[in-house]
């Protein structure tokens, strides 16, 4: 019912995320946690719907789970399957390398001033407007900038990450990201932010109970592959994380039309993606995901409007 690893459709093109690496080695776990806020998925989804996901982690799925969804979460990545099924057995959340390149990031802030004294305090705030005051004072440093557009560009991100991934992004992403966290602090409060938190100090609760993950369906497969299996109308809603990123416009094309083809008249999809929203994007909720990575977040309805 679902490729096994390895074994690829005939005619299917490669996505940035089938080698199960960011450097395009022996597959292993890329994100011990999700940073998607899937509050925009429980505003978008009607109750009890049949959700296809991408796996991840597995937050997400078990998140909509606990709300009541039937979830089908699907991943190309052994390792990324292997950790869900493990936290739906019980076993605790674990860093994938996403993690680690966090935090590697997070000890280069006191260098830039933020001390974790300031983040904290930073943190602790939940009135946006004293969020951007502090910002502007305390934070947002000609260094901090230097600092983040260094991380940021391309020399330094090829290091880790694969080119067509690369080739996807803005090409100024530092800036990029810099103003979507400043859109961030001037909308949603810093104190019940888990993502914010999750940024600047590694700290985050729990995302969802044992018995919500093993309530999920989890999947090895590619999502297009899977989706062209599957029998016509049979998902309600589809949360697609940023699948699109680094991918070919074969694969896309492929995806979108698999998409349709699983999907129930009047689906719902979300669809995330690093990249400045384009013509092509339906409607763009990125201002309302608390985790601010993204430029896009799609909200539409298949054969309406958003």
């Amino acid at each position: 019912m679902w490729l096994r690893q390895g074994e690829r459709a005939e005619g299917a093109a490669i996505t940035s995320w089938e080698a199960g690496s960011f450097q395009g080695r022996t597959p292993r776990l890329l994100f011990g946690r999700m940073y998607e806020d899937c509050e925009v998925e429980l505003q978008s989804f009607a109750p009890h719907s049949r959700l296809f996901c991408i796996a991840a982690a597995g937050c997400t799925a078990a998140t909509l789970a606990a709300a009541g969804l039937s979830v089908t979460a699907v991943d190309v990545n052994p390792a990324q399957i292997a950790y869900a099924q493990s936290r739906a057995r019980g076993e605790p959340a674990r860093p994938g390398s996403a993690e680690r390149l966090l935090s590697g990031g997070r000890a280069l802030l006191n260098l830039a001033g933020w001390t974790e004294s300031k983040r904290r305090e930073f943190l602790s705030l939940s009135d946006p407007g004293e969020q951007i005051a502090y910002w502007d004072r305390k934070l947002d440093s000609t260094f901090w900038r230097a600092v983040l557009d260094a991380v940021l560009s391309p020399s330094l991100l090829r290091l880790a990450y694969r080119r067509p991934f690369l080739d996807s992004l803005p090409r100024n992403f530092g800036a990029c990201v810099r103003a979507r966290m400043r859109r961030c602090w001037a909308a949603h409060p810093n104190r019940s932010n888990p993502y914010a938190w999750e940024l600047l100090l590694g700290e985050r609760p729990a995302v969802a109970s044992l018995q919500c993950f093993q309530s999920v369906r989890f999947v090895c497969a590619d999502a297009a592959a899977y989706l062209e299996r599957c029998s016509p109308a049979s998902f309600d809603a589809f949360s697609l994380s940023n699948i699109v990123d680094g991918a070919s416009s074969a694969y896309i094309e492929r995806l979108w039309k698999a998409v349709r083809h699983a999907a129930a008249p009047g689906a719902v999809v979300v669809s995330r993606s690093l990249a400045e929203p384009g013509a092509a994007t339906r409607s763009n909720w990125a201002a309302r995901d608390r985790s601010f990575l993204w430029g896009v977040v799609d909200v539409f309805r298949l054969g309406g409007s958003s």
